[in-house]
């Protein structure tokens, strides 16, 4: 799998970056700061390591990630539990990080300025660029193996500082790699040899550890957020009082999670029928038939004849939508949205990888059916119809209804999104 190896700014903006983190945690960025006043006698911020810590200047000048509230916080935690084995391989895995990063620039700017002066008629001097090079085979390593090995668990405000630091390290470095990683890179480049294992067993083997892998960790992720799933608030349980005002025909989702059959399963309204455009985690593909495996449970998986894979649909991997299940998919959403009065289109981008699902968007605004698509943010209205249009490559946006939501999932008026599609249209009740 290909790393960019990210760039500086991530950890310059570590605080920053740790917010916005906080913002959707196990726990309030005012919930970690009066645990670590209470352990420590000290607020985060108190204390620094910008002038205990002096990186080689050679690297770099000045670096702001030991002057950072958090990273401090995480290195005074630490150094009141030296003992404490899985705080110091975060605390490791976030330098090697930095010192890979600084390490490239070094190395870039000792490849571009070898020599100061050279005789421009003699391009000798110039051949010799590039001689230099960094050696990532182990940088990024700890973090990596934390992000995939370590067990991630739920955090409260009952654990002691340690833990909490730890978990909230092990949180960074998932989004540090969430954002270095060329994941796309690994399933263009690999995702066809599962319908042809002969011709490359490596990349066979790779492609599938990958999905597996990516299974684990939304399932993982899933039974530690149980409750926070159940209990929400969130668009899901939004959808449950929706119902109480309008029928419901249909749900697409593009998610791999379960999230909103539970969730509905739950309150009674299993009765609403639910579409993974994008395949789910309780689904498997068998590359060798083409076919999609339902409702397998994992002592019939064990014993199935091929190799299957779980069926995460990616933009790359075209061939499982010509399944027979997935085209049957596709085309009963269709026709329930064709009976739809209103066709509401929340938390999607339209973006030029889904063109299957855009094209099932742009037939349905073609035949005289109302898009109302909710969008996250503050921007001009106008200019979204605009930009929705021309991504369904739409001749008019007459049948394109934008309303904007915050993180409140309230609109520009104040009111929660469901409640301002049931003021603003028509719908027809239970």
């Amino acid at each position: 799998m290909k790393i960019y190896f990210f760039r500086s700014n991530y950890l310059e903006d570590f605080d920053s970056n740790v917010s916005k983190i906080l913002k959707y945690w196990h726990l309030k960025e005012s919930d970690v700061r009066d645990k670590f006043r209470e352990k420590t006698g000290l607020d985060i911020g108190d204390v620094s390591y910008s002038h205990a810590v002096k990186i080689n200047r050679r690297l770099a000048e000045n670096i702001k990630l030991f002057g950072s509230a958090f990273f401090s916080a995480m290195l005074k935690t630490l150094e009141l539990n030296q003992e404490n084995k899985r705080l110091q391989r975060i605390v490791r895995a976030i330098l090697e990080l930095l010192v890979g990063s600084y390490g490239q620039r070094l190395i870039a700017r000792l490849n571009e300025e070898l020599f100061e002066e050279a005789p421009e008629e003699l391009s000798v001097f110039d051949d010799l660029s590039g001689v230099f090079s960094l050696n990532y085979k182990n940088i990024g390593q700890t973090g990596m193996e934390m992000v995939l090995d370590d067990i991630q668990s739920p955090i409260s405000s009952n654990d002691t500082l340690v833990k909490i630091m730890s978990e909230l390290g092990r949180t960074v470095l998932e989004d540090i790699y969430s954002k270095a990683i060329d994941y796309q890179a690994l399933i263009d480049s690999h995702f066809r040899y599962l319908y042809n294992p002969k011709a490359h067993w490596a990349k066979f083997t790779r492609i599938s550890i990958f999905l597996h892998t990516v299974r684990r960790y939304i399932k993982t992720c899933s039974n530690i957020d149980i409750n926070k799933i159940n209990n929400g608030p969130g668009y899901y349980h939004d959808l449950l009082l929706l119902s109480e005002h309008a029928d419901i025909e249909a749900i697409g989702t593009t998610n791999y999670n379960t999230f909103i059959e539970q969730v509905f399963d739950l309150n009674g309204k299993s009765n609403i029928p639910v579409f993974h455009l994008n395949g789910s985690v309780d689904e498997y593909y068998d590359p060798y038939c083409n076919t999609i495996l339902l409702n397998y449970t994992e002592e019939q998986l064990a014993s199935y004849e091929h190799i299957v894979v779980p069926f995460l649909f990616t933009q790359s991997g075209v061939k499982p939508l010509t399944s027979i299940t997935m085209s049957k998919r596709y085309v009963e959403l269709y026709e329930r949205f064709k009976e739809s009065d209103i066709i509401c289109i929340v938390g999607y981008g339209f973006n030029g990888d889904d063109g299957h699902i855009n094209g099932l968007f742009r037939s349905l605004a073609v035949e005289g059916k109302k898009l109302v698509v909710f969008h996250f943010g503050n921007d001009n209205q106008n200019f979204l119809k605009k930009e929705y249009q021309t991504k369904l490559r739409l001749g008019s946006s007459h049948n394109i209804d934008i309303f904007t939501v915050d993180d409140s999932r309230n609109t520009n008026d104040n009111k929660a999104w469901w409640k301002s599609l049931i003021d603003n249209y028509v719908l027809l009740p239970n």
